[in-house]
């Protein structure tokens, strides 16, 4: 190994003295500099001194850099070592020509830097040798690095302290503290057999100390932290000790910035009350619960951290309100209802009763509709009324048309991952063919209970997770064509998201319906299926499948889909825009017996917008063997 030390003399300032096993140039070409028993020293006078042949300037050498090492540690060396980035500079320059006084340098301080990129990456016994090639006119010199890296240091002990009141909280026997610092140990990056890396050592204490101040002890810092390394052996051991200063505790809310909004609506969603234990979490979620109000324009949720104040840290929750009414009108298309133009209007505290008021009407070809829906600010347990009103017409693809009314009463209670919603409705359809033939006309009261569960990395554009819809109704029908009676309602839909290697994505569905009553019982076609379309089974016409009545197709009491769909970015400098290839399948019919699979598949464009995923599919029905068009945006439940 070659040790090269540069030091300054103590007697005259001006010379340099260094310490090698060989003279730099004076090597044989393609030897290596093994480290002596004796250095040998070779002092270089000042220039002052020096004779007038040694003060003739010497040409730059051309020269060229090469690192023997194993993968990856090649890459690593030649990334970060200052001679490989001396040597870039150069060829950026469009030289590779250096003075030998700086090459020197360069090679002295070469091996150090490596062995500290190396332990970085838990190598702590390698053996690192230079070699300097001699100078062939009209050859670069070859300056090559040579490692041998030995084995790896891995963690033997783990050993973290607490001090302050997390310690006397563990004294205590107490259940949070524990359960506290069991996860931060469970949750160590660098648990026992592990590989040393320095990287790793810096991120899991900042993990750990996150952990610490994000459940009940916000002032918590190290105290001390010490690796020591057995470099024969290829052990470590970890000792930390935390301080984890005093544990904080919720005391009062202060709200700032209301006007026109009662501050029961911000107060109601607050997952803590005073005298709680303080959680990073609980802030962060309640601040993103009241964004999604649609009552404010900014929301920021502070505490102060004041030790003197810790039993009792008080909460500020300062607001900006959206203006009390908005309107919007728009245009639009959709493959499925064709273009339309709408209008919307919010009040978002009507007659200041603490209740939203949103009020919308759309035109368009094949599909109109006007609906009110009112919905209360939250309530205590985080709880909230709905009262909506809609009335509907479609025309569907074979001029059939149908209209519907319906009455909504309810309560939807949110949780952290799912919403629960219960609610009683009345509901009339009536399906008629264009020459005014009713082939169904039923009305309905019942009760639903609906679920819903969002498991997801982002909620517009989700790449990873689930959510999943399931709805269950118990009702009585009132029918101007059959007979009346009870009927049970029962539908589910899924769809997951996971990502794959080499940057595919994979989506897939499944969705499942029954509806079970008396053979002759009139059942409103809002509550029965159909099947097709943009969010059904690709290839086939909006709402096209389903059970045929007097020549025109009307919802089925059974029900089941399914869709996967594998994407990819087109381009890697455009990761936003991808390709996709589908296979969908499904159908309605009587009974889940009558059920044929119909299969669409197809390939498509895919676009993360802002707003969520615009889609662009061409999909052919291998029953029908036509191809269709078929876009939209945003994601489905």
């Amino acid at each position: 190994m070659s040790q090269l030390r540069r030091v300054r003399s103590s007697w005259r300032p001006a010379m340099v003295v260094w310490l090698s096993a060989v003279p730099l140039w004076g090597m044989a070409q393609g030897a290596e500099s093994p480290l002596p028993a004796t250095p040998v020293v070779q002092v270089i006078e000042p220039v002052e001194a020096a004779s007038a042949t040694s003060r003739r300037r010497l040409p730059p050498l051309v020269w060229r850099l090469e690192v023997e090492a194993p993968k990856p540690l090649d890459a690593l060396l030649t990334q970060h070592l200052e001679l490989a980035r001396f040597e870039r500079e150069l060829a950026d320059n469009n030289t590779l020509r250096i003075s030998r006084n700086e090459l020197r340098r360069l090679v002295i301080s070469a091996p150090d830097e490596a062995r500290r990129l190396l332990e970085a990456e838990g190598y702590f016994a390698a053996q690192i040798t230079t070699r300097v090639e001699d100078e062939v006119e009209g050859k670069p010199v070859v300056v090559t690095i040579k490692v041998v890296p030995g084995e790896l240091t891995r963690i033997s002990k783990v050993q973290v302290i607490y001090e302050g009141a997390l310690d006397l909280a563990l004294s205590q026997d107490d259940a949070r503290a524990q359960s506290l610092t069991e996860g931060i140990l469970q949750n160590w990056a660098l648990p026992v057999g592990e590989v040393f890396r320095q990287s790793v050592w810096s991120s899991a204490k900042n993990a750990a100390l996150a952990r610490l101040r994000s459940q009940g002890y916000p002032t918590a810092s190290w105290s001390g932290t010490s690796v020591t390394v057995d470099a024969t052996e290829g052990k470590a051991k970890l000792f930390l000790v935390a301080d984890s200063g005093p544990a904080f505790v919720f005391g009062d809310i202060r709200v700032e910035g209301l006007s026109r909004q009662p501050a029961s609506a911000v107060l109601n969603l607050a997952p803590f009350k005073a005298g709680d234990s303080y959680e990073e979490k609980l802030v962060l979620d309640w601040q993103e619960r009241i964004q999604k109000l649609n009552l404010f324009e900014n929301v920021f949720v502070a505490t102060e951290f004041d030790p003197t104040q810790a039993d009792a840290t008080p909460v500020v929750v300062q607001l900006d309100e959206l203006p009390l009414q908005a309107a919007t009108v728009g245009v639009g298309v959709s493959s499925d209802t064709g273009p339309r133009v709408s209008g919307e209007h919010l009040h978002r505290n009507l007659w200041g009763l603490a209740w939203q008021a949103k009020t919308a009407l759309q035109i368009g070809k094949r599909e109109s509709r006007g609906q009110v829906d009112l919905t209360s600010h939250p309530w205590e347990g985080r709880v909230r009324g709905q009262v909506s009103g809609q009335a509907l017409r479609q025309l569907d693809s074979d001029d059939t048309e149908t209209t519907s009314q319906r009455v909504r009463v309810g309560r939807l209670h949110e949780g952290e991952v799912h919403e629960r919603t219960y609610y009683l409705e009345y509901q009339h359809a009536r399906v008629s063919t264009a020459d005014d033939l009713v082939v169904s006309d039923a009305s309905a009261l019942s009760g639903t209970v609906q679920w819903i569960w969002r498991q997801v990395d982002n909620q517009v554009l989700p790449t990873k997770g689930f959510t999943s819809l399931t709805e269950v109704t118990l009702g009585q029908t009132y029918s101007a064509l059959n007979e009346t009676g009870m009927f049970v309602r029962a539908y589910g839909r899924v769809t997951g998201y996971k990502p794959l290697p080499s940057d595919w994505h994979l989506t897939a569905r499944a969705e499942l319906g029954q509806v079970m009553a008396g053979d002759s019982v009139s059942v409103p076609d809002t509550l029965l299926f159909r099947v097709g379309g943009d969010e059904s089974v690709r290839g086939y016409a909006y709402r096209s499948l389903g059970v045929t009545r007097d020549g025109v197709t009307i919802g089925g009491r059974a029900m089941a889909t399914g869709s996967v769909e594998l994407a990819h970015p087109i381009l890697k400098r455009m990761p936003s825009l991808l390709g996709a290839v589908f296979v969908d399948v499904g159908d309605a019919a009587q009974s889940m017996g009558d059920l044929e699979a119909k299969v669409g598949y197809g390939v498509g464009l895919r676009w993360r917008s802002p707003v969520g995923m615009l889609r662009l599919d061409l999909a052919r029905g291998a029953d029908s063997g036509q191809v269709r068009m078929h876009f939209s945006v945003g994601i489905s439940l």
